[in-house]
């Protein structure tokens, strides 16, 4: 008689090695040079955060909107220290995925994936108004 936690083993190991091939949708980007704290990719992020994410997002000054009060998981309102210290590479796969990165897709969450809306410039330009909108600072 074949041991049945040698088959489960097998089994198990199998299921690990397949989710060990890394995809270029799961590999975090490399920003480009200069990017965090550039006053211009800032203005440009700023303005297209107005437009496409303030509406769940909320402005500077309103922080959360009653939109995202409504949502769950909450959308974030990008004021929290841990935004400052997020990987730009996050940021940008997460803006570029929205919904279908995990684990937002388990928890429900209902962002769009603006990787088809928006080119890599303009996402690289949120990531670095994310990041001053949380508080980081200009680099000299």
């Amino acid at each position: 008689m074949q041991n049945p936690g040698i088959f489960f083993l097998l089994a198990a190991l199998c299921l690990l090695l397949g989710g060990c091939s890394a995809s270029d949708r799961t590999e975090l980007p490399v920003p480009p040079v200069g990017l965090v704290g550039n006053p211009e990719k800032i203005a440009i992020g700023q303005r297209l955060f107005a437009a496409h994410c303030a509406e769940c997002h909320g402005s500077i000054a309103e922080g959360r909107t009653q939109r995202a009060a409504r949502l769950n998981p909450s959308p974030p309102d990008f004021h929290e220290r841990r935004y400052r210290r997020a990987l730009p590479g996050y940021l940008y796969r997460r803006i570029e995925l929205g919904r279908e990165m995990e684990p937002f897709r388990s928890l429900g969450s209902v962002m769009p994936p603006w990787g088809p809306h928006l080119n890599r410039k303009q996402i690289w330009s949120l990531v670095a108004f994310i990041r001053y909108r949380a508080g980081d600072t200009p680099l000299p």
